[in-house]
């Protein structure tokens, strides 16, 4: 008899993981719906060591790059739904919504805050509906990076992942976020002497 696979993993009922997907599955199913495809369905991926095409995470094998336990699916998914309420133009939150995305995130939710760890862009919570509602093949904007991608010996895990831009996806790679910081200041550097100027002219010169 062939072994059954794993149900779909689902929040504790009344836990803040499952109070913040309700909240945005009957608010902005668009979003819940990305967030959940990204966070348990894997990469359509046709070439490599590991083929995959939209399989459900939590039934690979755990050396599997793209393998995810499923007591840490609703976690992760309630950390970017979290971290989304801090994003430029999120909505005004009902006072239990605020209670518990506090909770997941480990510090008083913080509005029109949340920037792209790599790049520093401030996400939008608009554009992310926009993009949710409207997904266009192979392109998104918004992206779940990791502070140490499983490559790299890293774990799919809340504490791990984060919102990030496509711009800071594509700069970061395969690299963790620390290597990807000591790039990005070793690039600056380059061109800060290159020019023979302060740092602060470097700043003057390419920040708006």
């Amino acid at each position: 008899m062939a072994k059954a696979k794993p149900s779909a993993p689902k929040p504790l009922q009344g836990s803040p993981e499952d109070i913040l997907a309700v909240y945005f599955r009957r608010n902005y199913p668009d979003i819940y719906r990305k967030v959940q495809l990204q966070v348990r369905r894997t990469p359509r991926r046709q070439t490599g060591k590991f083929k995959t095409n939209r399989e459900s995470r939590w039934t690979l094998r755990p050396e599997h790059p793209d393998y995810t336990a499923a007591d840490q699916i609703p976690r992760i998914e309630a950390k970017l739904f979290a971290a989304a309420l801090e994003f430029q133009n999120a909505p005004a939150l009902p006072a239990d919504v605020t209670a518990v995305a506090t909770t997941i995130l480990g510090h008083p939710i913080q509005q029109e805050t949340h920037r792209c760890p790599v790049s520093g862009r401030l996400m939008n919570f608009r554009e992310l509906l926009a993009e949710a509602s409207q997904p266009k093949h192979g392109r998104s904007s918004f992206h779940v990076g990791h502070v140490r991608p499983k490559a790299r010996g890293g774990t799919n895990s809340p504490e791990n992942t984060y919102w990030t831009t496509d711009l800071g996806n594509r700069i970061q790679g395969d690299k963790t976020l620390a290597e990807t910081m000591k790039t990005i200041i070793t690039m600056a550097e380059f061109h800060r002497a290159r020019e023979n100027v302060a740092w602060g002219e470097v700043v003057n010169r390419y920040v708006d």
